[in-house]
C-alpha cells in the first residue's frame, strides 16, 4: 500500500529541516526531516522524523515514516512505520477544550514507554508537569512553573522521581520598547544560583548569550553549548524557526539548521 494512502489528504506543502553540525568549518553531520501537510496545513506524513532524530543515536537506523492517524480538536495520534510497511510505534497527544496538550504517550509494541500529563493555568499556561514513572503506571511530579502577567517564565522547579529538588531555575525579565530580554540563573541540587544565559528577542530575531557548557542533541545531531557562545535563531511571522546558527566562543559555527518550504499544489480557489 503507497504510503498515502493511510491518508485522505493529498500533499500540498512539502517542509524540509535541514541540520547540519559543523566541525572546523566542516559538516561532521547531516540529517534532513521531512513534512508533509495538506491544504489546511495539517500533517499528513513525515520522513526522518523528529522522535527518532533527537534521540542522538550515532548507529545508522531503517528510514521511517510517521503517518497521521488522527487528527481531531481533542486527539492526535502519529504512527511511525518502518521501511516494510510494519508499525513500529506511536505518539498519542491528547487535548482539552482550549486546545491545551494535556496528555502524551510513547507507545512501543503496545508498551507505553514514556508518558507526561500537564496543568494549566487560565491564561494557558503550562504549569506543573508529570512524567510516568520508569516502573510502572503512576505518575510524579516533573517540574513546576510561574509566569509574570506578560506570559513569560519567572521561575521552574524540576524533581526526580523521590520528590527531591535537582533543579530551581530563576528568570529577570525585562521589557523594553519592541524587545524582551530574560537572564536565567540556575541552582543544582541545593548549590548556589548560577549564571546560564541572557536571551533578547527583537522582532523575528531571538540571540542568545551562554554562560556555561553543555550538550544535547536535536535535530539528529549533537549541539555543543560554550560558555561565550552564542544562538541565533530567525523565525517567520507566525513563530516558526526559519534558520538557527550555533557559534562558540570564538565565533566559530558549530550548528546550521535551515527550515523551507515549497507548495506542491495550488490551492482550491
Amino acid at each position: 500500500m503507497p504510503l498515502f494512502a493511510i491518508s485522505q489528504s493529498k500533499p500540498f506543502y512539502k517542509q524540509t529541516i535541514t541540520a547540519y553540525e559543523i566541525n572546523k568549518k566542516d559538516t561532521v553531520n547531516k540529517k534532513i526531516m521531512v513534512t508533509y501537510l495538506d491544504s489546511l496545513r495539517k500533517i499528513i506524513t513525515t520522513e526522518n522524523n523528529i522522535s527518532n532524530a533527537i534521540s542522538g543515536s550515532k548507529s545508522k537506523s531503517n528510514k521511517t515514516h510517521s503517518v497521521t492517524e488522527v487528527d481531531s480538536d481533542r486527539l492526535y495520534i502519529l504512527t511511525d512505520i518502518d521501511e516494510k510497511g510494519d508499525t513500529i510505534g506511536k505518539i498519542v497527544y491528547v487535548y482539552d477544550d482550549k486546545k491545551n496538550q494535556t496528555e502524551y504517550y510513547q507507545i512501543r509494541s503496545s508498551d507505553t514507554i514514556n508518558g507526561q500529563k500537564r496543568v494549566y493555568n487560565e491564561f494557558g499556561k503550562n504549569t506543573k508537569l508529570y512524567n510516568k514513572r520508569k516502573e510502572g503506571h503512576k505518575y510524579f511530579l516533573r517540574t513546576e512553573c510561574e509566569y509574570d502577567s506578560n506570559g513569560n517564565t519567572t521561575q521552574s522547579k524540576t524533581y526526580n522521581e523521590s520528590g527531591k529538588l535537582i533543579e530551581y531555575d530563576k528568570y529577570e525579565n525585562v521589557y523594553k520598547k519592541n524587545e524582551f530580554i530574560t537572564t536565567k540563573f540556575s541552582s543544582s541540587n541545593g548549590n548556589g544560583f548560577v549564571k546560564k544565559l541572557k536571551q533578547i528577542k527583537k522582532d523575528y530575531t531571538t540571540t542568545t548569550y551562554y554562560y556555561s557548557n553543555s550538550v544535547g542533541f536535536n535535530y539528529g545531531i549533537k549541539i555543543n553549548i560554550f560558555y561565550g557562545g552564542m544562538c541565533i535563531q530567525e523565525e517567520d511571522e507566525k513563530g516558526n524557526m526559519k534558520e538557527l546558527k550555533i557559534f562558540d566562543d570564538n565565533k566559530n559555527l558549530l550548528v546550521y539548521v535551515k527550515n523551507s518550504e515549497i507548495k506542491l499544489q495550488p490551492e482550491n480557489k
